[in-house]
């Protein structure tokens, strides 16, 4: 009994240590006995998925780049990157189910875009003043307001980027103007002249390094890019083959463009004088610049003021008889202008002071007779005061027909006239017009005065009205950028069905 008392401590003690070894010998040894050891592994995650565990991060990069060499060429560049939304992520595991890094790749190739370094541009027209057009039909309306404000471009190059913006601000002005308003070379007005005071882009724009997709839009050339930055989307360009005989102004009629958007996009076309020859080959297309460039003048500039004619009658005459009795001349008056411009096309125009040079002589016809003579077709009033500014000229803008001529400077309120007699058909509001009249001539020509500042008190549907009468007030109602009178000149009632409208400036 004595004896086996003695030994149960020691076959205690024994167990303990079996135990504890066999704890200890299976944390870190596979049920056959082999020592496990930690292993430095790497975790790959798709769209925050696993999507597999490979040893070495570098090793899958590098196959990458070896199994995306035309991604390379095409874009000319020395490295292939993964998706931006892979993420790689180091593991430490016992784990030893290692994925092998072609079947990581393959998964990653057949569901996410591989991607290059470059540069993305934002711009933000968050901020940016709404430069409307003025008066149109409603077909003619743009609606612009689910345009995107925030407008984002993928480039390789940031110097390229620099060189087509500078493009697209070279497309509204000169090169001279340009280089003389950067360097602060400009010369001062003497007596005429002009004078940029500011030359800006309004949208904010900003550019950083990115890992570009390459399933996205990523431009590689200069002039790529700029044509995009002056088009907007590709599928506002188009080319022309020129036929024998064509002029500019043939083929921006034919292509509802003016002159001056056909100069824009072509820049091997200097001036609207440009000769064409037969096959050349221009870019047309509706400009839909991307950036909004604003250009603010100083403006000296001599206007000629052209003399009217006034007839008096002479009883003691035959009819049939007539004389000058003091013959007319031209006056000059020297006009200080603050002319802004968006995109290449003048949105505001303010005459802020002017100076007689020399002073305007009416003609004066003595005829004989008692009736007066009605007057003719060619023999039309100006509807605004004078001095004045054609702020936008009748003809094709932005793929629109702007039907009539734009004309400011003279100031809020001040009057408008009747262009020649008739009688008022339309004295309304329209949302894109404002405040309007509409006047009869009688001999098939009709006129339409737009942005009115107030409904006219002057006149009234069914008047009579004489040439010179005031008809209304210069205003900016409706769809309007600024205080302007919109005139448009009509064969037919304005808008109907038949009718034609005219260039104005032919009339006079």
């Amino acid at each position: 009994m004595s004896k086996k008392n003695n030994n149960f401590p020691i076959v205690g003690v024994i167990i303990s240590l079996v135990v504890a070894f066999v704890i200890t010998f299976l944390g870190t040894n596979d049920v056959f006995g082999e020592q496990k050891i930690p292993m430095e592994s790497y975790r790959v995650y798709l769209k925050g998925e696993s999507i597999g565990l490979i040893k070495s991060e570098s090793e899958l990069y590098d196959y990458i780049n070896k199994m995306q060499q035309s991604l390379k060429e095409k874009y000319n560049v020395d490295n292939v990157y993964i998706p931006n939304d892979i993420n790689v992520v180091k593991d430490v595991t016992y784990e030893e189910n290692l994925t092998t890094i072609s079947n990581i790749y393959n998964i990653i190739n057949e569901k996410s875009p591989f991607t290059i370094k470059g540069y993305m541009v934002t711009i933000d027209k968050t901020n940016t003043t709404n430069y409307v057009d003025d008066a149109q039909v409603e077909s003619d309306e743009k609606d612009d307001s689910n345009e995107p404000k925030i407008l984002f471009l993928n480039i390789l190059d940031k110097e390229m980027f620099e060189n087509a913006v500078k493009k697209t601000i070279l497309s509204f002005v000169t090169e001279e103007e340009y280089e003389n308003f950067i360097n602060e070379t400009q010369k001062s007005i003497v007596t005429t002249g002009e004078i940029i005071e500011d030359l800006y882009v309004e949208d904010v724009v900003t550019i950083k390094e990115a890992y570009l997709p390459v399933n996205e839009k990523i431009y590689t050339s200069e002039e790529e890019l700029t044509a995009h930055l002056l088009f907007g989307s590709e599928q506002n360009m188009s080319s022309y083959r020129v036929k024998k005989g064509d002029t500019l102004n043939e083929v921006a009629e034919a292509n509802k463009m003016n002159v001056n958007e056909i100069l824009i996009a072509n820049s091997n076309l200097r001036t609207s004088n440009a000769l064409l020859y037969e096959g050349q080959e221009l870019t047309i297309g509706v400009l839909d610049p991307v950036f909004t460039t604003v250009e603010e003048k100083h403006v000296v500039a001599d206007q000629t003021i052209a003399y009217k004619t006034e007839y008096v009658y002479d009883n003691t005459k035959l009819v049939g008889y007539q004389a000058v009795q003091t013959q007319g001349s031209n006056g000059i008056t020297r006009i200080t202008q603050k002319i802004k411009s968006v995109n290449g096309e003048i949105v505001t125009a303010l005459i802020s002071s002017q100076e007689e040079i020399k002073p305007v002589v009416n003609e004066v016809i003595v005829k004989g007779g008692r009736k007066p003579v009605i007057a003719t077709a060619g023999n039309w009033t100006w509807p605004t005061n004078i001095p004045y500014i054609i702020s936008s000229h009748y003809g094709w803008r932005w793929g629109t027909l702007h039907r009539g001529l734009d004309i400011s400077g003279t100031g809020y309120g001040s009057p408008i006239y009747a262009a020649k007699p008739g009688v008022v058909t339309e004295v309304n509001y329209h949302y894109l017009s404002g405040n309007y009249v509409v006047i009869n001539h009688q001999n098939g020509y009709y006129t339409r005065y737009a942005h009115m500042s107030r409904l006219s008190p002057y006149v009234k549907v069914g008047d009579y009205v004489t040439a010179g009468q005031t008809i209304g007030d210069m205003g900016s109602s409706g769809r309007s950028n600024g205080t302007h009178l919109h005139f448009e000149l009509w064969y037919g009632k304005p808008y109907a069905s038949g009718s034609q409208c005219y260039n104005p400036l032919l009339f006079y």
